[in-house]
């Protein structure tokens, strides 16, 4: 029988916010590529990246999972020359 009220969460029910500083351990811990947080600043800016569920002046919150799921199902592609693609494109 649990101690806490009833209609009152447990622990690992409660969701699990996480800010841009806290990201690159947790990436790690989770067995993904650890990124720094400039290189996550700049991904947060982007249409793709989950939209975070709390903001207050410069404070922004995401979802650990949503952040976790994004990073494990984001398409690398290292090296990638985007310049060529855009010429490419131009006919140039």
């Amino acid at each position: 029988m649990s101690d806490s009220p009833e209609g009152v969460p447990h622990a690992q029910e409660q969701p699990v916010l996480v800010s841009i500083p806290e990201m690159p351990d947790r990436l790690e811990a989770a067995g993904l590529r650890k990124l720094t947080t400039a290189r996550i600043r700049q991904l947060a800016g982007t249409d793709a990246f989950p939209d975070p569920v709390y903001t207050r002046g410069r404070l922004r919150l995401w979802l650990w999972p949503a952040v976790e799921a994004y990073f494990r199902d984001r398409k690398l592609t290292p090296g990638a020359r985007t310049d060529l693609e855009k010429k490419a494109d131009d006919g140039g």
